[in-house]
């Protein structure tokens, strides 16, 4: 056996679309809905409007579209900006056991390099569904370390993926692939000190690391050169990102199992560790008629690696300031979805933070760092409610909404297809990116769904 860059250059070029289960197939293209819902959602948030306009300001090529317009830039400034729709909310897919946000990297480089070489659909779906098994794939061989330290995961696997799956698009040989991907794990960075602050660097990291990985390969064409054991080598990316990892045996059967279909679509557009307590609070909502004012206190209790990510620090989070902040906030996300009965993008609004009802409730979330009550490889809840004349009521979800024991409703995928859009489209023209969206490995090319995208101003 090779190295694992080696296993996954042969993986990525030798792969075809026919060898793909079509249970694979047809998931993916129920993901690439949801991800290109959520991405034309974001389009006026204050993010995608400052990354658009530094890219518009760098004045490139006009190769690659900005997806909703007609402008283009070169792929490195496409990438960024496109990307950045689509992870912006944190509303996009996510894969669990990987904790990585695929389709943000993968859709993004697939669509702007098959639109820069003239592509066929099915092209670009068949680099699509093999970006995904990697991606996937490098976020469950460190089994979460990456956030554990510190690290974004999707950040720090990004380049990785995205230089796979342009090296699919644009041609390239094994032996220039496998060095791209060696420049690629000097390019791996991405910090989660905006969890501190609610800073916008997250909205970022996707289409950074594409950007990244578009120079990794162009380099690579040119003979640049990279270590060949840029994953477990002794100063590869696992010893030095996660210590003593090794995550080799997640690349033994890779072509042979799929692990996209595990990929899962979110309801709610916050931190996926959150979902199964929103999921818990809104059923103690229904189930036993709370009122905010006869509650005493609400106890959430959480793994430690997802405390430190929503729950701290105690303040901020009860407290948010930023957009992302509320998105990450355990306590607020509590708050909302108990006074609201839901948590759909229109509930990240500063503006309820300095509502009465939504603060009151969350001075009652308490939130307590409990590995008892984690289930690995999953984002489970555990809530309970006690009340000020002593009732006290106990909601446990072990697996968050997506998972094969707690499946979600396909017709919610589609609601929330259709919500996201109608604000910028007709109901004509939603009809018609779906049905393009359905038939993406019958295109010529890319350009009927990028025009389906355009809003008509």
């Amino acid at each position: 056996m090779g190295t694992v860059s080696e296993i996954i250059a042969d993986f990525t070029l030798n792969q075809k679309i026919t060898g793909i289960p079509s249970s694979v197939i047809g998931y993916g293209k129920l993901l690439l809905m949801d991800t290109f819902g959520v991405a034309m959602a974001n389009m006026e948030l204050e993010h995608a409007q400052a990354i658009r306009r530094v890219v518009m300001d760098m004045g490139s090529k006009e190769i690659c579209t900005l997806w909703g317009s007609r402008d283009k830039a070169q792929v490195t400034d496409a990438v960024l900006y496109n990307a950045g729709l689509i992870h912006g909310s944190d509303y996009d897919d996510t894969h669990v056991g990987a904790i990585v946000h695929p389709s943000a990297v993968v859709v993004t480089t697939a669509v702007a390099v098959g639109e820069s070489v003239k592509a066929s659909g099915q092209d670009i779906y068949e680099a699509i569904l093999i970006g995904w098994e990697i991606i996937v794939r490098l976020g469950l061989a460190v089994h979460g370390k990456f956030h554990d330290i510190g690290y974004h995961g999707t950040a720090i696997v990004a380049p990785f993926a995205a230089v796979c799956v342009a090296g699919k698009l644009f041609g390239v040989s094994h032996q220039i692939l496998v060095n791209a991907l060696g420049i690629c794990g000097s390019q791996a960075a991405g910090l989660q000190e905006f969890l501190r602050d609610g800073s916008w660097v997250k909205k970022m990291h996707p289409g950074w690391g594409v950007h990244s990985a578009i120079y990794a390969l162009k380099l690579a064409e040119q003979g640049f050169t990279g270590p060949r054991q840029v994953f477990e080598g002794e100063f590869g990316l696992w010893k030095t990102h996660c210590g003593s990892v090794q995550g080799v045996k997640e690349f033994e059967n890779l072509g042979r199992i799929w692990h996209t279909t595990e990929i899962t679509f979110k309801l709610y557009p916050v931190c996926h560790m959150t979902h199964s307590f929103i999921d818990c609070i809104r059923k103690a909502r229904d189930m036993e008629k709370l009122c905010p004012e006869e509650i005493e206190r609400i106890e959430c209790r959480i793994e430690e690696r997802c405390y430190h990510i929503v729950c701290e620090p105690e303040q901020a989070k009860k407290n948010p300031e930023t957009d992302y902040m509320m998105r990450f906030s355990l306590p607020y996300v509590m708050a909302v979805a108990l006074a609201t009965g839901r948590v759909s993008p229109w509930e990240i609004d500063l503006k309820l933070t300095k509502d009465d009802t939504i603060q009151e409730i969350i001075n009652k979330v308490v939130c307590i760092a409990d590995d008892s009550k984690g289930n690995p490889g999953y984002f489970p809840g555990w809530v309970k409610v006690v009340m000020k004349d002593g009732a006290e009521y106990v909601f446990d979800q072990r697996w968050e909404m997506g998972t094969s024991q707690n499946p979600i409703d396909m017709d919610a995928v589609m609601t929330k297809f259709q919500n996201n859009l109608e604000r910028y489209y007709t109901q004509e023209q939603i009809d018609r990116l779906s049905d393009t969206i359905q038939g993406i490995d019958r295109l010529e090319t890319i350009a009927e769904l990028l025009n389906c995208l355009e809003i008509q101003k």
